[in-house]
């Protein structure tokens, strides 16, 4: 059995490790099989693939249509810009930018309207907690669905005939809202989105936003993303199916069918490394090192695997060479060499910073510890050789990371050269804790 999980576009490794340790917890999966037989797919690229499979998206997808899906679901919002490589069967996709994921769902309209609610009955019996959640199961259930930009009547009919006060407009269980008292609730969350969707298309000439999930079966959050984007030729468009599972179908379609081949960078990913000094480097002089092969060298800077927003094939992968030394008279060599670690690093910009760490020691302000890439190069130290430098004799032991970043998860493996045969090896990826 294979087990493919939807996410939010806002999580990343951490979280995809935490629901693994879960999944192995529940007995879903094995610690061995956790690898291969769990898979994590973004929520937006799952709702492709079902609108894909159940909208009208078909009779207007052409070869270079560029398109955003916009996953509104109850918590997050999640927006995602595609175009079209190839229109025949079968569809081919690629991002165009990397992804938005704004804390927008439905939840929180339910939240205003709580809101709302306890400040029009602060005065009134129907004031308690009990009878505020009342209001809200059936606001959530039918009001909030049912409401339009030209919808009058309201109605919340939250309780039975004795349940009345008609100075508060509580008639036998059931209160009438406004349309400006239902659209304020809806109006906190319509804003982020549209900031959210309108950062993700700006100054691109986007055709359609098709609109899923379950907060995405509103005709309001239709209608006002209509109105915010109509104005430069935008057209809104949703599944002809109820898209309240497009998440959870979406991912098995995406296991079947993968239109989706290229992706762009979410972050700039990166590594801290001990580089040779240079004058770009020379605000820090002061913490010049020198190697044991004599070369003068500066600890903490960053180096780059690839920049946010870069368009990755769904095999992309990226060769980081490394290397590391030992004095001659280390005698833990092996020790090092079975938990040889490396800690990865992303930054929120396309601009790659100088710097992944502070003069402490700690990241710099913007740069965020992903994971770290554990890997066993025991097998190579057969063919360590020693070398001669300024301060005696030492090893060196270079290997390269190969990193796996086109697809829907981070992996990776580890190769180096064994007297002139190059070998490979498994690398673990250990997410940073979720604080």
């Amino acid at each position: 059995m294979e087990i493919i999980l939807a996410t939010p576009n806002g999580w990343d490794i951490r979280e995809q490790g935490f629901l693994r340790r879960v999944a192995i917890r529940a007995g879903l999966i094995s610690s061995s099989g956790a690898e291969t037989r769990l898979t994590f797919i973004t929520e937006a690229e799952a709702s492709i693939h079902f609108a894909l499979h159940h909208g009208s998206i078909r009779n207007w997808l052409r070869q270079g249509a560029m398109f955003a899906v916009v996953d509104a679901g109850g918590s997050t919002v999640d927006s995602t810009l595609y175009v079209c490589k190839s229109a025949q069967t079968p569809v081919r996709l690629e991002e165009v930018a990397s992804s938005k994921c704004v804390q927008a769902g439905g939840i929180f309209v339910d939240e205003q309207a709580e809101i709302v609610l306890k400040q029009k009955f602060r005065n009134s019996r129907f004031g308690t907690s009990e009878y505020i959640a009342a209001m809200v199961r059936v606001f959530e259930l039918k009001t909030k669905r049912l409401f339009t930009a030209g919808r009058s009547s309201n109605v919340i009919d939250f309780g039975g005939p004795g349940d009345t006060d008609n100075a508060v407009g509580v008639r036998r269980g059931k209160v009438s809202l406004t349309a400006a008292e239902v659209a304020s609730c809806f109006a906190i969350p319509i804003k982020d989105i549209r900031d959210s969707v309108r950062s993700l298309i700006d100054s691109r000439n986007v055709q359609y936003l098709v609109l899923v999930g379950g907060f995405g079966e509103s005709s309001y959050l239709k209608q006002e993303l209509e109105s915010a984007f109509s104005t430069r030729g935008v057209s809104v468009v949703v599944a002809e199916e109820p898209s309240r599972k497009a998440a959870a179908e979406g991912a098995s379609i995406w296991h079947i069918t993968h239109n989706v081949k290229a992706r762009a960078a979410r972050y700039t990913y990166g590594m801290k490394i001990r580089d040779d000094y240079s004058d770009k480097y020379r605000e820090r002089s002061d913490l010049k090192v020198t190697n044991l092969d004599g070369r003068v060298m500066i600890e903490g800077a960053f180096s780059t695997w690839v920049k946010k927003d870069v368009v990755l094939a769904d095999d992309f992968a990226h060769t980081v060479p490394y290397c590391r030394f030992f004095s001659s008279d280390s005698t833990s060599i092996l020790s090092h060499l079975r938990d040889i670690s490396e800690k990865v690093y992303i930054w929120d910009n396309a601009i790659p910073p100088t710097w992944a760490l502070d003069r402490q020691g700690g990241p710099m302000p913007g740069i965020r510890h992903l994971c770290t890439i554990t890997a066993d190069l025991s097998g190579l130290s057969s063919s360590l050789v020693p070398q001669n430098g300024p301060s005696g004799r030492y090893y060196r032991v270079d290997f390269s990371v190969l990193i796996s970043l086109g697809g829907t998860q981070l992996s990776a493996r580890v190769q180096w050269n064994d007297k002139g045969v190059t070998r490979e090896g498994p690398a673990t990826i250990i997410p940073d804790a979720l604080k």
